[in-house]
């Protein structure tokens, strides 16, 4: 201890502290704001030091003043380098290395056993000893810790709450008393503050804390389960409910894959049978959203299905509708259907007869904003026309382009059996009507030349998509002709058709 007394007391001494201040002074030119902040009590210091200096140079005091004036410089000085070396080592080199910043608590300690250190250091200076101090501080301490008896257990509660580390700075927590739910945003000597749902802080001191029962949402890590239930009428066979439960997570961006969703037949009620859809998110934060998200694909997968979600019924109303009304509904519907068709370039070669088949056996469906139609790779024998909404189609992650009302997408699935050569998503909520192969099979089998038409129109597109794909403009004869001989093989060998 003399030797570093001394040190701090000599000219290299007085070195060290200069150069200290000008280390301090070229981080805070190069590092960002919160560096600065830290650094300038090092530069008030480190000045306070170099005038108080120059100041007992040029004055004669007495023994006594001079030990006192000596131990003040010593403080300043040893403060500067103290806390220069602090954010070098803390904030430049641990915190950075490990990418996160050190909790507020274990910092403070760590500051104060080294400004502590430099008290010891300066009443050494002038000549005391920090046992002197004891006896006299014993009654002061005394009357202190019965003031400040609360303060004094927050702060023990706080330093057992970073030893054992039960929750850290940004995980999602929920109190056992007053239901509140929040996420970890700032932990310190009297209190841990959560930022709630409603956006606002709520604090509660470190005594109280450690005292009471919590739920950490974001430990151990790998997901947070969350919950939905959906009744449906009893007469519907649980594998379609759970399929549909199934196919809303299956492209839910909220939801993890591993674990993976379940769904049980969870209870028999009043209303139907309840399901109960069990999936995993990452980000607790996340909750509201993913709840809304996967109810509204539920409610589009179960609607194309045809099941209905079982509501209470309060009150039956019979309304009856008359034999016209019903059959003027039912043709609108077929009218408008029957223009979709016929918009639609490789079936204007098919007859009323058979346009008017396949308008009352088409099915319509409703696709979510952002839920995927078809999957690039998949097989599939539906054809789709949309009727509202817009589609997007993209191969391998790149969009190539978009689709409205009034245009189709997947025909050649529909003729030649191939694998989906796009992913088709919804953009926004999106109705198309669909054409299976059961349809087109039995127009086609009632009159099986109409397989040469359709053939020649659907190979002459796909002769010019190709010549723009490979930039060749108008597409030849040859090539034309070559698409369609090998569709209408495909189709013949797909449909049987002699």
């Amino acid at each position: 201890m003399d030797h570093l007394v001394a040190w701090l007391g000599s000219e290299s001494g007085a070195v060290a502290v200069y150069a200290a201040v000008v280390i301090a002074v070229a981080i805070m030119a190069l590092s960002p704001r919160s560096i600065r902040l830290r650094l300038r009590s090092a530069v008030f210091f480190g000045g306070l030091f170099a005038v108080l200096r120059l100041v007992a140079a040029r004055l004669h005091l007495h023994t006594d003043d001079a030990d006192d004036l000596s131990a003040v410089i010593t403080a300043f000085g040893s403060l500067a380098v103290t806390r220069v070396v602090f954010v070098l080592v803390v904030d430049l080199a641990i915190e950075r290395a490990g990418k996160r910043t050190m909790n507020a608590l274990v910092r403070d300690v760590l500051q104060g056993t080294a400004y502590l250190l430099v008290a010891v250091v300066a009443l050494r200076v002038a000549n005391m000893r920090a046992s002197s101090l004891v006896a006299t501080g014993t009654v002061v301490t005394a009357v202190v810790g019965l003031a400040l008896q609360q303060t004094l257990g927050n702060l023990a509660a706080g330093v057992s709450i970073q030893i054992e580390r039960p929750v850290g700075v940004g995980d999602w927590i929920k109190l056992d008393k007053g239901e509140v739910t929040g996420r970890v945003v700032a932990m310190n000597w009297r209190s841990v503050t959560l930022e709630t749902n409603e956006r606002s802080y709520f604090v509660i001191p470190n005594g109280l804390f450690s005292s009471t029962a919590f739920t950490n949402f974001s430990r151990p890590g790998g997901g947070i389960r969350q919950s939905v239930y959906v009744v449906v009428p009893n007469d519907v066979p649980p594998a379609r409910v759970q399929e549909a439960l199934f196919a809303a997570c299956a492209d839910c961006p909220h939801v993890l894959t591993t674990p993976p969703p379940t769904a049980y037949t969870w209870a028999f009620t009043e209303r139907g049978v309840q399901y109960w859809l069990r999936y995993w998110i990452s980000d607790y934060a996340r909750r509201d959203a993913s709840i809304a998200d996967i109810q509204t694909r539920v409610w589009y997968q179960l609607h194309r299905r045809k099941i209905a979600i079982a509501l209470p019924v309060q009150h039956q109303y019979t309304h009856t509708m008359d034999a016209a009304t019903r059959v003027e509904r039912e043709r609108e519907v077929l009218t408008d259907r029957r223009a979709a068709i016929d918009a639609v370039d490789f079936l204007k070669p098919l007859t009323d007869k058979a346009k008017d088949l396949l308008a009352a056996r088409g099915h319509r469906k409703l696709f979510s904003p952002g839920e995927i139609i078809l999957r690039q790779g998949d097989t599939g024998r539906t054809f789709y026309i949309v009727r509202r909404g817009k589609v997007s189609i993209s191969m391998s992650g790149v969009e190539m382009t978009k689709l409205g009302p009034g245009e189709f997408f997947g025909e050649l699935a529909l003729l030649t059996g191939t694998h989906r050569s796009a992913n088709v998503i919804a953009i926004g909520e999106t109705e198309v009507f669909e054409i299976d192969e059961m349809m087109f099979e039995e127009v086609l089998r009632e009159d099986p030349a109409l397989a040469e038409r359709i053939a020649e129109i659907v190979g002459k597109r796909e002769a010019e998509m190709e010549a723009v794909r490979s930039a060749d403009g108008r597409p030849s004869v040859r090539d034309a002709r070559g698409f369609t001989e090998d569709i209408l093989g495909k189709v013949r060998t797909l449909f049987a058709l002699d």
